[in-house]
């Protein structure tokens, strides 16, 4: 390590005085030349440094859901302006869409025609509609179904809202449950990717569409494993037969508590869950055990944090850092892509007022650092920085020619950064940095051998080609 500056000016005054004293004692009184000082040395440039043979999960990718409110984008006069926003602007790889499936009078009833109430055809609608759009933006999109819960015919209190799976003389109807399923992705006018039979299913609210279920079924509960093989078996010779997640639960201790019994199905490749254990006062250094141990105990199957957004916007880009390092999540879904409700626009990444009129928030850019340049197959290599303190995940292009950093400087200063690539050259290099009150602001070309500045409370992509 360098010595400091003020450590080589004391060595430099004590040579002076050594030869001023010699000077002296030998009693020469001749003119003599100025010592010349000892030269500082020049202090070593701070490094970001990726090590691309070391990898980690493979990407899914970064996206939001649209779900309550999302029928006044179809309705605005501005619907096109929103749909470049999410799906092209952003570059989200991901778009989680709610089942609104609710015939009048099912089973008996299976058409979409006449649902339960008019706002679930609206919704319906729209869902079908966010789906075209989607992939006429952006035809790589993939699509996550979630269900709020099954249809009141199905359910213990014969409503949409809390209890849990009806039985019959045979006991809990997963057969029934499985059919309902087949008939969503009957009557839907698109294919999903991915499916979620029940979104949280280890919580229920009178509120809103929930339903409770056991891991495994007990004499009051229905077994979540149970109705997820029933629907697979049901579901599985389909010519479009979706991935189905496992869990999607509540918060990290219900993932703890169902992900076991999905643990051993070959038929549930990827887990999902919602880290609401957290909230906006939770400290970030609090989010790393929990997220470990999800890792640690399931890292076995890709993981997808499918929802949540209550903390604010910085904090919010450090959690996502926390999920891809600690929890290995492949993928991030933020909750309110689009949301509606004037208590908490300042939540959404698109707030979207009755009228149709839109403010974009924060959170839109939050995202884009890390959608915008990362896509599906990207995979995360290790990543290093002479600062501690400095956030940074690292996404390798499945060419190997192209690396993606996303940068967190939760320091009250500002620092500086060279990037090196081990055994690789930097041929390019561009920017893209948010602030308070500036956000994703394009840097422009850097060349490569420059100092990147990083400023306090920043989010910072960079994209390199190698």
């Amino acid at each position: 390590m360098y010595n400091s500056i003020a450590s080589v000016k004391k060595v430099v005054l004590s040579l002076i005085l050594l030869s001023t004293t010699f000077m002296f004692a030998c009693g020469d009184d001749k003119e003599t030349d100025t010592p010349t000082p000892m030269p500082v040395p020049a202090k070593t440039a701070s490094k970001i440094t990726v090590d691309p043979a070391t990898t980690y999960q493979e990407m899914i990718g970064f996206g939001g859901a649209l779900t309550w409110y999302s029928d006044r984008v179809v309705s605005s006069s501005k619907s096109n302006e929103l749909y470049k926003l999410m799906f092209e602007d952003l570059g989200m790889d991901i778009l989680r869409l709610k089942n609104w499936y609710y015939p009048l009078n099912y089973p008996e009833n299976k058409s979409p025609e006449t649902m339960l109430t008019a706002g679930d055809k609206t919704m319906f609608n729209a869902t079908n509609t966010f789906y075209q759009k989607a992939k006429q933006y952006n035809p790589d999109i993939d699509i996550l179904l979630s269900s709020w819960g099954p249809p009141p015919a199905l359910k213990s209190n014969n409503h949409l809202r809390e209890g849990t799976l009806k039985k019959d003389a045979d006991g809990f109807m997963y057969d029934e449950f499985a059919t309902y399923w087949s008939d969503v992705l009957d009557n839907i006018a698109f294919a999903p990717d991915y499916i979620s039979i029940q979104n949280e299913p280890g919580y229920t609210n009178p509120g809103w569409t929930t339903a409770k279920w056991a891991p495994t079924e007990t004499s009051t509960l229905a077994g979540y494993s149970e109705a997820f093989d029933a629907v697979y078996d049901k579901i599985k010779d389909r010519p479009d037969v979706p991935i189905m997640i496992g869990g999607e639960t509540e918060n990290i201790q219900a993932f703890l508590n169902f992900a076991p019994v999905v643990k051993t199905k070959a038929h549930a490749p990827i887990y999902g869950y919602h880290p609401y254990n957290f909230n906006s006062s939770t400290q970030i250094s609090q989010t790393t055990a929990p997220l470990t141990e999800l890792h640690t105990r399931f890292g076995d199957k890709p993981n997808i944090m499918t929802e949540y957004s209550t903390m604010p916007w910085f904090k919010t880009a450090r959690f996502i850092h926390q999920t891809m390092k600690y929890a290995h999540s492949s993928g991030y879904i933020y909750w309110e892509l689009v949301w509606g409700d004037p208590n908490s626009k300042d939540q959404a990444m698109i707030y979207v007022d009755g009228s149709g009129n839109y403010t974009i928030n924060p959170f839109y850019y939050v995202i884009k650092h890390f959608s915008k340049f990362i896509d599906e197959g990207y995979q995360r290599v290790e990543v290093t920085s002479t600062t501690t303190a400095l956030e940074v995940t690292g996404y390798m292009h499945p060419d190997q020619n192209q690396l993606t950093l996303v940068i967190i400087n939760p320091e009250s200063r500002d620092l500086k950064y060279q990037v090196e690539v081990e055994n690789r050259v930097v041929k390019t290099l561009k920017g893209y940095q948010s602030m308070e009150g500036n956000f994703f602001k394009d840097l422009g070309n850097v060349s490569p051998s420059d100092e990147v500045s990083i400023p306090a409370s920043s989010i910072t992509t960079l994209v390199l080609n190698l």
